[in-house]
């Protein structure tokens, strides 16, 4: 019989009641999949507890949680081929959103889990560390970097709009470098490497990428900080950032990032370290479970 493994964070802000696991663990076996469950201890485990799944033959994997266990999850699996299903349960569930899961129904996620129809992806790397949707260096990922957790625990997304206010007021936007790998050099104070449409939920970042591409989209905001980044920001509620004024659009397989000074860089929400950073795409690295 074909073998599932479900992944789930207990400590999570939204972590999974054992009722709920149960339902999963049902909808699998329905379908001819048996189930078995295994909890995280600490951040980083679940990359490990996914690529053991795929070295011991599991069919399916199941993550259960927001975009950083999802994406822990994705770099275990990456170039696996095992199939990867989502259960959304996070603060933004930006990944979700962009693969058209019913977020905000946990049951028909759990029903698209068990039958959905797993197809190829890619994946970015940022330093060599997987991601599914974005990475990014500016003053997003330094406000990423000032997340107070207990905050997030407690409100959830505010503590992201906390971060970002308290981040325009205290620091200085950093002056970042971008060298493609012909040569080219950009200037810029703002640099998203996207693999999807999406950033922060529903917000379109940029309409032409896609999860199925085999490039990165670089978006690279010029300087002066103001007023370019307010205003390729702004556009996030319209149609992306990729035609506004000061940003350069760009389908890459990679670059390079440095800056002035030590500036730290986040992937799908998690702040992962400081530049100089690598970012590469990878092709059809991982496999998701979506929507029939």
């Amino acid at each position: 019989m074909a073998r599932a493994l479900i992944l789930h964070n207990p400590e999570a802000r939204n972590a999974p009641e054992p009722s709920f696991m149960a339902r999963i663990a049902r909808e699998l076996n329905w379908v001819g999949l048996r189930p078995e469950t295994t909890a995280s201890r600490h951040r980083g485990e679940l990359v490990t507890l996914a690529r053991e799944a795929a070295r011991d033959g599991y069919d399916r994997v199941v993550v259960c949680g927001g975009d950083g266990s999802v994406r822990e999850a994705a770099e275990g699996l990456r170039g696996t081929g095992v199939p990867l299903a989502v259960v959304p349960l996070g603060t933004i569930n930006v990944l979700a959103w962009e693969m058209g899961l019913p977020v905000g129904r946990p049951g028909s996620c759990v029903e698209v889990a068990a039958r959905g129809k797993p197809r190829a992806v890619g994946l970015g790397s940022v330093n060599g560390s997987a991601f599914t949707f974005c990475a990014s260096a500016g003053v997003d990922s330094l406000a990423v970097a000032g997340v107070d957790l207990l905050m997030k625990k407690q409100t959830g997304g505010w503590a992201y709009v906390h971060a970002g206010i308290t981040t325009l007021l205290e620091r200085r936007p950093p002056l970042l470098q971008v060298t493609l790998s012909n040569g080219r050099v950009l200037h810029a104070c703002q640099v998203f490497a996207a693999r999807a449409r999406l950033y922060g939920g529903r917000l379109i970042l940029a309409d032409s990428a896609r999860l199925e591409a085999s490039t990165l989209m670089l978006l690279a905001i010029a300087p002066p900080f103001f007023p370019n980044v307010p205003r390729a920001m702004a556009r996030l509620m319209g149609s992306g950032i990729e035609d506004a004024p000061g940003v350069t659009s760009l389908a890459v397989d990679g670059f390079s990032l440095e800056s002035d000074g030590p500036c730290p860089f986040q992937a799908d929400g998690d702040a992962m370290g400081q530049t100089p950073a690598s970012f590469r795409s990878e092709p059809g690295a991982l496999t998701l479970v979506f929507p029939c």
